[in-house]
């Protein structure tokens, strides 16, 4: 072995026991964003979370009848849009919703709205004239933190795999988009982020 081999090899070993230890004493950095992912977030009009802070959890029942529990989706990126049918871009942003659920169906993706009409009538009127092609959640029939509420709808939630809040959209989007559909597609190939260390702050 000559000497640049010997010098190639161990500098490639001293940079995969720094990944290692990186991984095992600093278990956020292999799941950073990178500075494009932010950026094109940014684009999509999220505010991003500095703090780390766990999703608060979200209970209530389907529109079909079946119960669900936003914390039982660990493991997948979850989009979580609130919404109303009195709310004209809300109307208007479900369509786009409906065809990035069904691009991202292969992939560790979940979209989950929580339609927050007092009227459950409207709710299941409204969707059988604009079908909702994902899980649609009565909101004030179940329990859904306060801290979700802000000014006005719709609000839409990007949360990672381990249940952690990353942003935050307020108002009407494109969510289909040849950059959205990309970006979306980046954050599915990023690592799997590693359990939530004791250290981080959750929600009570």
């Amino acid at each position: 072995m000559t000497t640049r081999n010997f010098l190639r090899i161990a500098a490639s070993c001293s940079i995969a026991v720094g990944l290692l230890a990186r991984l095992l004493f600093f278990p956020d950095w292999a799941f950073a964003l990178s500075g494009p992912e932010k950026a094109s977030l940014e684009n999509l009009g999220f505010i991003l979370f500095d703090d780390q802070e766990r999703a608060p959890d979200l209970n209530g029942p389907e529109l079909s009848g079946n119960s669900l529990s936003l914390s039982s989706y660990r493991g997948k990126w979850v989009l979580l849009n609130f919404w109303a049918t009195w709310c004209v871009p809300c109307r208007t942003e479900i369509p786009t919703l409906n065809r990035l659920g069904d691009q991202m169906k292969k992939e560790p993706f979940l979209l989950i709205s929580v339609a927050m009409d007092y009227n459950v009538d409207k709710v299941r009127g409204f969707v059988q004239k604009i079908p909702v092609g994902y899980p649609v959640v009565l909101g004030r029939k179940g329990k859904i933190d306060d801290r979700y509420f802000g000014m006005g709808l719709p609000q839409t939630y990007l949360i990672d795999p381990r249940g952690m809040l990353v942003g935050k959209v307020t108002g009407s989007r494109d969510w289909d988009t040849p950059g959205a559909q990309a970006l979306f597609r980046e954050l599915m190939a990023s690592p799997m982020p590693p359990s939530l260390p004791h250290h981080h702050k959750e929600s009570s």
